[in-house]
């Protein structure tokens, strides 16, 4: 059987939509395992029991991946806290000359990589920070380059985002394709889904105003994935959004990839709402339940065509990130050494090391793997 066009025909994923048409959700599940959901179909899957969604990710994922969960050992290199965008459910940036407000020289930042390199063996830097104008695409080219070159190419550069690309474009006075190319050419390796929030620009007028459109994410991501490049996809749901937003979201990532092919991976973050303006309005995370539902639906709605997807445990908490095992995650993200963004939400981030990880896949009942930036395994000496 294949393990995407004929994942519907699969004896245990029949045995677990037979009880689903006793709800009355057979047909819709159908749909979507055969690669045909529509937006009102996914949003009757978030009205189903977590359970038997949980039941039809988890099937799927054993299909695509069996019970390997991977995760990188990786850093995040947030350079600045400068940011003019001002999204109001950020809590990490300051806005220039706030008495808060740094900037890392390119070359200590590149320095703080290497030294991360030298002591934990990092595959991966997570190289991003807020939107300042004064640095120019020089500053990144720079310190790319000494990350290469002082680590023998060894660590991969998951780089910026789009709101951060589309600046340097403007600033830059070129084109998005020149300015992928340029930092493509100085080392960067792939692109975070990162500023993708809601893919409604009702959503962003309301949370993130200044940034650009739907539409204008998507565009920048097909010539980001035209250069080469691959990216991850994001979401970041629990604020002003609909679940008929939701569901277009997760339609708007499906066609992109399957027009360019080159999205690695998901992750659903939940919004966190302490220290910024937008969590004086929604007060309240979303629950559990809705994240292992997100992930359910959203492995359900990609099946195979968007491989990996990640727990969330980042802004969840390790216990509910096990928990997104068996709602159709197979892989745990990073060590996320040098985090500074999520700290300034509240949310207290735990040290987890190699070892760490791999016994919260253990306990959760999966086989932990280490990979490098493109979701390939490694062995742990290289």
């Amino acid at each position: 059987m294949s393990k995407l066009a004929g994942i519907a025909e699969d004896s245990v994923l029949e045995r677990i939509l037979d009880s689903a048409d006793e709800l009355g959700l057979g047909d819709t599940l159908h749909r979507a395992l055969e690669g045909r959901a529509s937006a009102r179909d996914i949003v009757e899957l978030y009205s189903a029991p977590a359970p038997l969604l949980g039941a039809v990710a988890r099937r799927v994922t054993d299909l695509l991946t069996g019970r390997r969960v991977g995760y990188i050992v990786n850093m995040i290199m947030n350079y600045t806290n400068i940011c003019v965008v001002g999204c109001t459910f950020c809590s990490f940036y300051r806005k220039p000359k706030h008495p808060e407000a740094y900037k890392l020289e390119a070359r200590e930042a590149a320095a703080q990589v290497v030294e991360a390199w030298r002591k934990y063996r990092i595959r991966q830097v997570l190289f991003q920070g807020g939107v300042d104008p004064a640095i120019p695409i020089e500053y990144y080219e720079e310190a790319f380059r000494a990350i290469k070159s002082e680590t023998g190419g060894e660590v991969a550069i998951h780089g910026l985002s789009v709101v951060e690309i589309e600046w340097l474009s403007k600033v830059s006075r070129m084109s998005v394709g020149e300015v992928v190319e340029r930092l493509r050419d100085a080392g960067m390796d792939s692109v975070p889904g990162a500023g993708a929030e809601i893919l409604s620009d009702r959503v962003r007028r309301i949370i993130s105003p200044l940034k650009s459109s739907a539409d204008t994410w998507i565009r920048t991501m097909e010539t980001i994935m035209e250069k080469g490049l691959p990216i991850s996809a994001t979401m970041v749901y629990g604020h002003v959004e609909t679940l008929e937003e939701r569901a277009e979201h997760l339609l708007k990532l499906l066609e992109l990839q399957r027009r360019k092919g080159r999205i690695m991976a998901f992750i659903a973050w939940n919004f966190e709402p302490e220290n910024n303006e937008l969590g004086r309005k929604i007060p309240y995370p979303a629950g559990g339940t809705e994240l292992l539902k997100t992930v359910a639906i959203a492995r359900i709605v990609f099946r195979g065509e968007i491989r990996w997807i990640q727990a969330g445990w980042l802004t969840a908490g390790v216990k509910l990130g096990q928990a997104t095992l068996e709602y159709g995650a197979n892989d745990w993200g990073g060590t996320l050494y040098g985090e500074k963004v999520l700290p300034e939400a509240g949310v207290p981030l735990p040290k987890l090391v190699r070892r760490s990880i791999e016994r919260l896949i253990w306990e959760a009942g999966y086989e932990p793997v280490e990979r490098d930036n493109w979701y390939r395994p490694v062995s742990p000496s290289g």
